[in-house]
């Protein structure tokens, strides 16, 4: 039977995604095409499918190719981020600063939430049981789908 009508393993899938992920990494591939590709890859059954994933992406060996007993001699050189990692690190460090921001809020809040009690505690009193009403408002209109 011919290679490429042979059924392809999970492995050989996944030989063929990580290999779609350096190419990325490697600007050979812009992201939604990335997307497609290992749509495509997920859906391949037979070797011939996987190879046309790859077919166009210079030095890359073919699915399911493993090389025996090459070992890297010497470290590898630090490169600079790929594009699509550098989009990654910037979205996460943009979530934590949310987070940040979250923080602080909820500090401020605290703080004149202390100040008032010292100045009125009734009127914190009354105040705090606002806050109590809204939120149960809120887990009742959560828990009753609203939102």
């Amino acid at each position: 039977m011919d290679r490429d009508q042979m059924r392809a393993s999970e492995s050989d899938r996944q030989v063929v995604m990580e290999r779609l992920r350096q190419a990325v990494e490697e600007g050979r591939l812009d992201v939604p095409e990335y997307q497609d590709r290992i749509d495509a890859a997920m859906q391949a059954k037979v070797y011939s499918e996987l190879d046309i994933l790859l077919a166009d992406l210079q030095q890359l060996p073919p699915p399911g190719f493993t090389e025996a007993g090459l070992e890297p001699t010497a470290a590898m050189p630090a490169t600079p981020l790929s594009k699509v990692n550098q989009q990654l690190r910037e979205s996460a460090d943009e979530g934590s600063r949310k987070w940040k921001i979250a923080g602080v809020a909820v500090a401020i809040a605290a703080v004149l939430a202390l100040i008032l009690f010292a100045i009125s505690p009734q009127v914190f009193l009354y105040f705090a049981i606002a806050v109590l009403v809204i939120l149960v408002l809120f887990v009742v209109a959560a828990v009753a789908g609203l939102f």
